[in-house]
This record gives C-alpha cells, sequence and structure tokens, in this order.
C-alpha cells in the first residue's frame, strides 16, 4: 500500500508519498488546488491506494474556516480519485516544517518552496506511524 499526504492550502497542496510498505514519507512535490490532475497522475503513477489530507483544527479541538475549506475541496477532488480519503490532525505541521528548514540553515526563498512538502510529510508520518502502531497492539 502507498499512501499520499497533502497539506492543503489556497496558494499550495503540499504532496508526501509514503514508501512501498507504507512506513516513511518523502517529499514529492507542490501543486496548485485548483489544478488537481498532477494529483490524479501521481496517484496513477504510484498506485497510490490511500489519501491523507490534513485537516486543521483550533487549538480546542474544534473546526475553522480553513477546516470547513478543505474539507469543500476534498468532496470536489475526491470524484477524480478512487482511493480512500482520510483527515489527519495537521497540528503545528507547518510550525514544525519552517523550523526543521530553519535549523537546516535553508534560506528564505528555498524555504518557501520545501515548506508546504515538508508539513506533507509530517502530516503524512504521523498517520502512517499511527496505523503501524495500532498494526502491532492488534498483533501483540
Amino acid at each position: 500500500m502507498r499512501y499520499l499526504g497533502l497539506d492543503v492550502g489556497h496558494k499550495r497542496v503540499g504532496v508526501a508519498l509514503s514508501d512501498a510498505l507504507g512506513m516513511i514519507a518523502q517529499p514529492l512535490g507542490v501543486l496548485d488546488p485548483k489544478h488537481t490532475d498532477q494529483l490524479r497522475d501521481w496517484a496513477n503513477a504510484y498506485n497510490i491506494t490511500d489519501i491523507v489530507v490534513g485537516l486543521p483544527k483550533n487549538r480546542f479541538g474544534q473546526p475553522t474556516q480553513q477546516t470547513e475549506w478543505i474539507e469543500a475541496w476534498v468532496k470536489k477532488t475526491t470524484p477524480m480519485l478512487t482511493v480512500n480519503w482520510h483527515y489527519w490532525n495537521e497540528a503545528y505541521s507547518t510550525k514544525a516544517a519552517e523550523y526543521v528548514l530553519l535549523s537546516a540553515n535553508v534560506k528564505r526563498q528555498k524555504r518557501k518552496q520545501f515548506k508546504d512538502q515538508q508539513a506533507a510529510v509530517f502530516i503524512l508520518q504521523g498517520y502512517l506511524d499511527y496505523m503501524n502502531n495500532q498494526q502491532k497492539q492488534v498483533k501483540a
């Protein structure tokens, strides 16, 4: 099973890809949220079975305006892809991505380029870790 992780924004969608075992997330690219053909192409090229979308909530766990916008975007996008869709709490994924890039001394222009992809990696990796941990507990 291979997964895509998405950090959906109004200007860009960061995309991450899992390895074939569904254990490790890595950056794949960025796409325009208005033009999702690239998403379909990646899903077909990598035989994607599941897509994990980061869903923002406020500090009380309540939906925000951004949450509603992302849910509407997913609803528009799902008919073009026959995969399983999952939401994952994206709490602080963008901040964590910025921190990692700053720590690596990545220059400002490059940080802009990679921030969305790295946030998608955090979203997808969190989901993969959770799912793999759940499977280990079931086997134990």
